[in-house]
């Protein structure tokens, strides 16, 4: 059973201005090391792989990938072994150079193994992982950021945790990777006039999301959505220096821990749409964390394929 993570009112006298009321959704809060929406995209695939009887996880990510070491801790926690696929064959020399993300897999069990990235291009590709599958049969298969349709499920339990707290919100932000969590928030909240789920794209050019997302969202939602293209700052896991003031100023004034990946974007987004406008006087916001707090140990200098 899980237990719901805390919606926390936070005050502002911009909030004021603009006559809107803010909380964040802690989902930061959910587990102790698989936090956030890595964990709802994680716990039924770990149900699908004990129920077909599978001794390993396989999955996909760089080298400072949340999925990465949300995976290493899960397979440790439920008994299994665990294997990273990861982009960049030159760490494969280098383990002095690896972040603190792959040391942090490896310390939780997970064995690596370092793909050219003409070869990780395949990672979706359905002969390339008919053929991992039978080196590995005992394995269960990932994708990339861990999103598939057990993933998009899991979030049916935060959105109604959401619905439950605050039934009269009209305005979400969350941040989007892979777009599952995204995907899976617009799948599962309930209708109501005037609602809208805002998803901030925390990498370049995230528009060839958007058929994954239709695809995961299904029938036509109970409700609006948009995914905001604007916010990526140069690139997943790149920090601006205005970005690192608004992440540091926010975590002083709230007492509320943000990462540089995900939920310092996906905060900048929201204060731009607000003074810009786009956000309706008497609006009830929320802005869901999503953890991936391990990214403040982060170095600088990822790019676009390391979810």
């Amino acid at each position: 059973m899980e237990i719901p993570t805390p919606l926390m009112a936070i005050s502002d006298p911009l909030f004021d201005r603009y006559r809107v009321k803010v909380w964040v959704k802690r989902d930061d809060l959910n587990h102790p090391h698989i936090q956030g929406n890595k964990w709802h995209k994680l716990k039924f695939n770990l149900d699908a792989a004990k129920l077909q009887r599978k001794t390993t996880l396989i999955t996909f990510g760089g080298a400072y990938s949340n999925h990465i070491a949300a995976t290493a801790y899960a397979a440790k926690e439920a008994g299994l072994k665990s294997i990273g696929l990861i982009r960049g064959e030159e760490l494969a020399a280098s383990p002095h150079t690896w972040s603190h993300t792959l040391k942090q897999a490896v310390d939780n069990g997970m064995a690596l193994e370092f793909l050219t990235r003409q070869v990780y291009r395949l990672r979706d590709d359905p002969d390339f992982l008919l053929d991992l599958q039978q080196r590995y049969p005992d394995a269960y298969l990932l994708p990339e950021g861990g999103s598939n349709e057990l993933a998009i499920q899991g979030f049916e339990s935060l959105m109604t945790e959401i619905e439950q707290q605050c039934p009269q919100w009209d305005t979400l932000f969350t941040p989007v990777g892979t777009g599952a969590t995204f995907a899976g928030l617009v799948r599962y909240a309930l209708a109501r006039a005037n609602r809208k789920i805002n998803g901030v794209a925390v990498l370049k050019q995230a528009d060839y999301l958007l058929p994954s997302i239709r695809k995961w969202v299904g029938i036509p939602p109970a409700v609006a959505w948009q995914m905001l293209t604007d916010y990526h700052a140069g690139g997943y896991g790149k920090i601006t220096p205005e970005l690192q003031q608004l992440k540091q100023r926010f975590e002083a004034q709230f007492s509320i821990p943000l990462d540089p990946v995900y939920s310092i974007k996906m905060v900048a987004a929201f204060y731009d749409q607000l003074q810009r406008g786009e956000i309706p006087p008497h609006s009830k916001v929320i802005l869901l964390h999503t953890g991936g707090l391990q990214g403040n140990a982060l170095q600088q200098g990822t790019d676009s394929t390391t979810l």
